[in-house]
């Protein structure tokens, strides 16, 4: 025969579920940050295409760094353009034409990379204001229409295990009301 498992007491059943429940929303909000951070290129993109103003680049420059593997990385490349109203600005992107830096590399600010030619008098589409955004017009249409990347997944994941605790501690949390006051009226 098998014998069941003692029940934990309703007072700290019902302690457990409230821990399960704030562990679900933690989950959740987490896993909504990982889908907006995985979605934010497709949404400046989309954003630039219908309110973006135009410019054209007139310099550029590469950060060079190390990454976590230890191979040198490029990325963001600061974008000096002329706006529209004629005022020079200066943001950074991380959408242009790649290379891989040389190991000997000086890490940094670069002014001379491999693909610089390509930047330079391309048209830019940019915003100000409050989240300012700047995109080489080239890459608008396919930044765009991106897929889901690794975030999207990772929060579309942590959401339905969020969904799944919250379900998990909302019917112990019943458990632990109902016994509760059952024992309290007798």
């Amino acid at each position: 025969m098998r014998q069941s498992a003692p029940s934990l007491p309703a007072k700290t059943l019902r302690t457990a579920s409230i821990i399960i429940l704030a562990f679900a929303v933690a989950l959740v909000l987490f896993g909504q940050t990982m889908f907006q951070i995985g979605s934010k290129p497709v949404t400046t993109a989309r954003d630039l295409q219908s309110s973006g103003l135009p410019g054209t680049v007139v310099d550029a420059r590469v950060r060079v760094g190390r990454i976590e593997s230890g191979m040198l990385s490029a990325s963001p490349v600061e974008l000096t353009f002329i706006g529209s109203e004629g005022q020079e600005h200066v943001m950074e992107t991380n959408h242009f034409p790649r290379f891989h830096p040389n190991l000997n590399s000086k890490q940094g600010w670069i002014d001379e990379f491999p693909t610089k030619d390509q930047i330079i008098s391309q048209p830019v589409t940019y915003r100000l204001g409050e989240h300012p955004a700047v995109e080489l017009t080239s890459n608008l249409q396919t930044l765009s229409t991106a897929g889901w990347s690794f975030p999207n997944y990772l929060g579309l994941a942590l959401m339905v295990l969020g969904g799944g605790a919250a379900i998990g501690g909302v019917i112990s949390l019943r458990r632990a009301l109902r016994r509760i006051k059952a024992t309290a009226g007798r």
